[in-house]
């Protein structure tokens, strides 16, 4: 498709493709989604055992047809939960910049 003159884009297209540059330039993102789990480790003394269950954290993604998980240590938690929003920002971006580009073409006007 041809390159849109940044003249004959909207506010909103100018936005979003201003955001969406930000976001590819200097963030990091993953396409996964994160799994809290919590889990009893069996030992009788151990906290767990009065219903205080262990949590763990885990990326998990879909490739292929296969589900891949990822431990994701505490000292890892936020950068791993940031990487994951950068990533869904940038697909909501791109589904509402898909929209406006959609409700051009019904109008004829791209």
């Amino acid at each position: 498709m041809p390159e849109i003159p940044k003249a004959r884009m909207s506010a909103r297209e100018r936005e979003i493709r201003s955001r969406l540059a930000q976001l590819l330039s200097r963030e990091a993102l993953v396409r996964a989604t994160l799994s809290v789990r919590e889990k009893s480790c069996g030992k009788p003394t151990c906290r767990c055992a009065r219903g205080e269950l262990h949590r763990a954290l885990y990326l998990v993604a879909s490739e292929e047809g296969k589900l891949h998980q990822l431990f994701i240590p505490r000292n890892l938690e936020a950068q791993v939960r940031e990487c994951v929003e950068s990533y869904q920002q940038i697909r909501d971006l791109l589904e509402e910049l898909s929209r406006l580009y959609w409700d051009k073409l019904q109008r004829r006007e791209l």
